[in-house]
């Protein structure tokens, strides 16, 4: 089963409170004290475990600790083990955590909120690009960062963690829980799922600016209503991006499909504003980190990441 180890190893109560309440009432997670771990799982659509360990046990505990601990026999070996260390508790904007993968994976730093965004899509293929992603952006031990210039500050001699974009938005995303179920979304073509019932005659005119952009937007294809699956359920009404992307799935078929990693929502910025601008938010890399395009673009932008003859970052820049 997909899933998280979440471990305190730090004293401070306040920076603990501050970890969890960026990373958000995550599905399936459970902590000492609540629903039992089975049953906190057994409730979501999308079985994941986050288990988080507060036991004073491990106050001061290593990564060495942890992953001694998880090489016992019959223990449950999470995709991604995070923990609070003395940077977690020295940086109080981003409160980095210390990652790893497994018992011989590299460490990195990533901070609450990616984690979260991250634990909500790890029962997706795409798990190892991802993790190999922030391996290579924010490594825990860097060679040429080693000095014995003892007067720089320890803080300037770590790479920034992963994340650092959504712990600084001015609307960070986090993860609460919606108020009935949501429905799985099998993505078996890239996905469009409205949130904002509010205005029929502009979702209309949505879908048809998707899938039929028109000439200089991309002079190729001229209807991308075989790229896109539009999503116009009242069941995800008012539902956040990140209940969204929580949901996302692969189709069950055994035939590989090409998608990209990516869910667009049409949410009431996009239902109530001319430009119709659709939110697409990442799968992959950094998952969770949204940004907004123009409906006539979303199907060259899907075909090109399904593809991969882009990433996701040309797309963001562009739009930045």
């Amino acid at each position: 089963m997909p899933g998280i180890l979440l471990v305190r190893t730090d004293s401070d109560d306040d920076v603990w409170e501050d970890v969890l309440l960026r990373m958000g009432e995550l599905p399936g997670m459970y902590r000492s004290g609540q629903a039992d771990a089975a049953d906190a799982v057994a409730r979501e659509s999308i079985p994941r475990r986050l288990i988080v360990a507060e036991d004073p046990a491990w106050r001061g505990a290593t990564s060495e600790d942890v992953s001694a601990a998880l090489e016992r026999p019959g223990i449950w070996v999470p995709d991604l083990v995070v923990l609070t260390d003395d940077r977690t508790v020295r940086n109080a904007d981003w409160r980095p955590l210390l990652a790893f993968c497994g018992s011989d994976g590299y460490a990195f730093w990533v901070t609450p909120r990616q984690a979260a965004m991250t634990y909500l899509v790890l029962h997706r293929p795409n798990l190892d690009s991802t993790i190999n992603h922030f391996t290579d952006t924010a490594p825990a031990e860097v060679e040429w960062l080693l000095t014995e210039d003892k007067e720089r500050d320890e803080e300037d001699l770590c790479l920034d963690p992963v994340g650092v974009e959504l712990e600084s938005l001015k609307t960070p995303p986090r993860y609460t829980r919606p108020a009935r179920e949501l429905p799985p979304l099998i993505q078996e073509n890239d996905l469009l799922v409205r949130t904002d019932f509010t205005d029929d005659a502009a979702w209309t005119s949505l879908v048809e600016r998707v899938c039929r952009p028109g000439r200089g937007h991309n002079d190729v294809i001229d209807d991308f209503s075989d790229y896109v699956d539009f999503v116009d359920d009242p069941a995800f009404a008012g539902a956040t991006p990140e209940q969204v992307m929580a949901e996302v799935r692969d189709s069950d078929t055994e035939e590989e499909e090409m998608v990209s990693d990516v869910v667009l929502i049409a949410d009431a910025t996009t239902m109530r504003e001319p430009g119709q601008r659709v939110l697409v938010v990442p799968l992959a890399d950094q998952p969770g980190f949204a940004f907004r395009v123009d409906p006539e673009v979303v199907g060259t932008m899907v075909a090109n990441l399904a593809i991969g003859n882009q990433d996701i970052g040309d797309w963001r820049n562009d739009e930045a």
